[in-house]
């Protein structure tokens, strides 16, 4: 065999070894082994002052909620119960338009049906304006564990009786460059009944919540400036 034949021979053996386009690889989330009662409290004994912090490590970046227990108690106690039990880990932003993102039906669907409890509405203290943030709601005492970001002012929420829990206190930035790739035309249905398997086949492209835990302290939540990815 010639050297130009052996030559060829090797280069025939090498092709299809290297890939000629990188696979663009979706990062799966790995959703937290929850245990239901660590950090559950009756929202009725909620605390009507104070503030908490509450940081969202994100595929966008990250952000920090300030959330001020005086404007609705009862939602601030339940957004508290809802981090710490760990539930936004692992949760998509499955609607994102101009106005408003909202984001709170867990990957998992035992999750979700656990925490189908729905608390009392409240008045209206604060109005929805930009960096706002509320739980979502349809009708009466209808708020569970969906919340909206206001991204503009949406004063009409205030008269629906979206009761502002939170504003955005850093990563204004990133909140904005959440992907507003798919709108809102995830089902939430889909997402309720078969978790983040059905967002992963459907939106693979969609941002979520990589994990939310309750800040410490000033110096903990500084952290998150600047952390757009």
């Amino acid at each position: 065999m010639s050297k130009y034949c052996t030559l060829l021979f090797i280069v025939s053996l090498c092709v299809g070894c290297f890939p000629t386009e990188k696979e663009q690889l979706v990062e799966p989330v790995i959703l937290p082994t929850i245990n239901w009662e660590e950090g559950k409290t009756s929202v009725e004994d909620a605390a009507t002052e104070g503030e908490y912090r509450v940081k969202f490590e994100t595929t966008a970046g990250d952000f920090v909620l300030l959330v001020h227990r005086d404007w609705a108690p009862l939602g601030a106690e339940r957004l508290h119960e809802l981090v710490k039990s760990k539930f936004y880990d692992g949760v998509v932003f499955h609607q994102v338009n101009p106005g408003m993102i909202q984001f709170g039906i867990s990957g998992d669907p035992e999750a979700t049906t656990y925490w189908d409890k729905p608390i009392a509405d409240e008045p209206v203290k604060e109005s929805n304006y930009a960096a706002v943030v509320s739980f979502a709601k349809k009708g009466e005492d209808s708020r569970r564990t969906q919340i909206c970001i206001n991204l503009v002012q949406n004063s009409y929420m205030d008269g629906e009786g979206y009761s502002p829990l939170a504003e955005v206190e850093s990563g204004w930035e990133v909140v904005k460059s959440i992907n507003p790739e798919y709108g809102i035309n995830a089902s939430e249905e889909e997402i309720k009944e078969r978790g983040n398997e059905y967002i992963f086949e459907k939106f693979p492209n969609m941002d979520y919540v990589i994990k939310a835990t309750i800040v410490a302290d000033e110096s903990d939540a500084d952290s998150a400036v600047g952390t757009q990815k």
